[in-house]
């Protein structure tokens, strides 16, 4: 009911003015961490800077006690980017990062989970790098209107058993349209898990809501190279596809592609099983450069916990030509907006998964495709489209059907080739009724049966 607050920034201009390798070169010393030596668990805690500049009030929670943790300046090496250190005194926390011996065959504890910046946070599983995000919430982001941020300003840290397997963090998310309250219980392992319980409150209206939103970086990939290799030779994205799974046990993948403005699509569905950003491209010889280990990076697969009703997964994609910006987003719009007055309860789990989410091996996956234009300046241009099955479990005897699809043409002289090594390619024609984009759907069956996830593919021009 309050009127928004906005917490207070760091008063260092340094800090602010600080690049993102610069402010890397900062490090928070292991023997002042939360904890340390004394859990699996410790809290490394971090300065703001750069982008986030926010500072967040930070709380240990032991048993019925809280206690308020104090920042110090002595507790970080500056590493030489300031020669006077009070120049980078920033005045309290700008985020935390929690440490975890993840790998047992490392002499260190590896980073497992951040918060650091709004409400974006990370986290990774056993051989896994940092890529894509997770937020708390997404508000109008995509419309032609200012997007809002709202932040963690406040965490309480609660202290685990000394052989605890589980951590749960409890935080307070505020902004000028909604506040909320979080409980984040993360397991960590081979795909470590973050279960999310949240509820949010309104102040005012907003036109767009995303909930457990997630957000990545694509500016180039297989698609790319298909259409232009002499152009996009090497892969460049921390994802590379938008998966979904409807009730009805219909798994849908979208591949990303290189976009020219923004480009908004939504696939709508009651009681979702699932939905996530993916990379699936594990082959670290196709990327641009090999030392950034884009093949590492995790897919965030998100499961709700409880039943979210009718609503949409809404993808957004946005040109961009720079890697240090996520241009990429996936979230859940409910189809009932929720009003100031009634709280919005959300229960969902984030895994962080290594190609695909981890029930999924019982069908093919759409491992690679491409649709091109003949003709794009024409009213109706002349698209064809390549489509490579993998990983398939088919009777040898059986006859592949495609099945393929669009609303805004008829797609025609569909071939199915099965190859020696398993796979199987599907290619077609269209004559798009839309001169500016077209959508596709396409899956393969067999003796009656669905072998195959949908592939559904959005050609622009």
């Amino acid at each position: 009911r309050a009127a928004y607050d906005p917490p207070r920034m760091t008063g260092s201009d340094l800090l602010r003015s600080l690049t993102p390798d610069e402010f890397q070169q900062i490090r928070f010393k292991p023997e002042a961490a939360l904890w340390h030596s004394a859990r699996d668990f410790e809290v490394h805690f971090v300065k703001p800077g750069v982008y986030a500049n926010d500072l967040v009030a930070l709380n240990e929670l032991n048993g019925q006690f809280v206690n308020a943790l104090s920042y110090d300046l002595q507790d970080f090496d500056l590493g030489g980017v300031a020669a006077d250190a009070s120049a980078a005194e920033a005045d309290g926390f700008g985020g935390f990062k929690v440490v975890y011996p993840l790998h047992p065959d490392h002499s260190w504890k590896d980073e497992l989970i951040v918060f650091h910046g709004a409400s974006y946070f990370r986290f990774l599983g056993r051989r896994q790098q940092y890529g894509l995000s997770a937020r708390g919430v997404a508000i109008n982001t995509g419309l032609p209107v200012e997007e809002e941020f709202p932040v963690f300003r406040e965490f309480w840290l609660e202290q685990p058993g000394p052989d605890a397997e589980t951590l749960t963090l409890l935080a307070l998310l505020d902004g000028p349209s909604l506040c909320g309250a979080y409980r984040f219980t993360v397991t960590p392992g081979d795909h470590t898990a973050v279960e999310v319980e949240a509820e949010l409150h309104l102040r005012r209206d907003v036109e767009k809501l995303g909930c457990a939103p997630l957000t990545s970086m694509f500016l180039h990939g297989e698609a790319d190279r298909n259409e232009n290799p002499e152009r996009y030779p090497l892969k460049v994205h921390d994802s590379d596809g938008l998966a979904l799974e409807l009730n009805t046990g219909e798994r849908v993948w979208r591949p990303l592609f290189r976009r020219k403005g923004v480009t908004i699509t939504q696939h709508f569905a009651t009681d979702p099983k699932g939905f996530g950003l993916l990379q699936r491209e594990k082959d670290k010889t196709v990327f641009e450069t090999p030392e950034k280990r884009y093949h590492a990076r995790p897919g965030y697969w998100v499961e709700p916990l409880d039943d979210w009703g009718k609503g949409h997964v809404q993808l957004v994609e946005i040109e961009s030509t720079d890697v240090d910006f996520d241009n990429i987003a996936a979230f859940w719009v409910p189809e009932k907006k929720p009003v100031p007055g009634e709280p919005l309860p959300l229960r969902y789990r984030l895994t962080a998964v290594n190609d695909n989410p981890l029930t999924w091996t019982s069908r093919g996956f759409a491992q690679s495709s491409s649709v091109i234009a003949l003709d794009s300046h024409r009213k109706a241009p002349y698209l064809r489209a390549a489509i490579r099955f993998t990983e398939l479990t088919l009777d040898p005897e059986g006859t592949v059907e495609a099945h393929v699809s669009s609303p805004h043409g008829d797609p025609s002289d569909v071939k199915v080739n099965r190859r020696a090594d398993g796979d199987v390619e599907v290619t077609f024609d269209m004559e798009s009724r839309d001169a500016a984009r077209a959508e596709f759907y396409a899956h393969l069956h067999q003796n009656g049966d669905r072998v195959t996830e949908t592939w559904s593919y959005l050609w622009t021009v």
